[in-house]
């Protein structure tokens, strides 16, 4: 009876647990979706740089001496934002590792009655 119980309180936490989940899981994406613009941003900030650094005008090297150190630092921020991406996404793919754990066991304690991850029918 007390593993029927405590089934039912992984369930209800899981539950509860994974839809909090859902909201950040959202988050994450848009947030992968803002680093790959800015990294876009960044490589054609660079190609335009060059180009014009390449250029035979003295306005137009200055230009792309600026538009190149800008393409740089996006460069650099957009970096430094997909390792963060990365580290927050692997916290969430544990987080959600760990809902999936805690239905599953929820689920067999329930369905079992017993401190039990087999199957009633599994028993010989």
């Amino acid at each position: 009876m007390l593993a029927r119980i405590l089934g039912v309180l992984l369930l209800i936490g899981g539950v509860a647990w994974g839809v909090k989940l859902i909201w950040p899981l959202f988050g994450g994406l848009f947030g992968l979706l803002g680093v790959v613009a800015v990294g876009l941003l960044a490589a054609g900030a660079l190609y335009i740089g060059l180009r014009w650094l390449r250029g035979e005008s003295i306005l137009g090297r200055v230009v792309g001496a600026l538009v190149l150190l800008a393409g740089i630092w996006l460069a650099f921020e957009a970096t430094l934002g997909l390792v963060a991406s990365v580290f927050g996404a692997v916290f969430l793919l544990l987080q959600v590792a760990l809902v999936l754990a805690m239905l599953y066991v929820g689920w067999r304690w329930l369905d079992n009655g017993e401190f039990s991850l087999r199957r009633r029918g599994n028993y010989i």
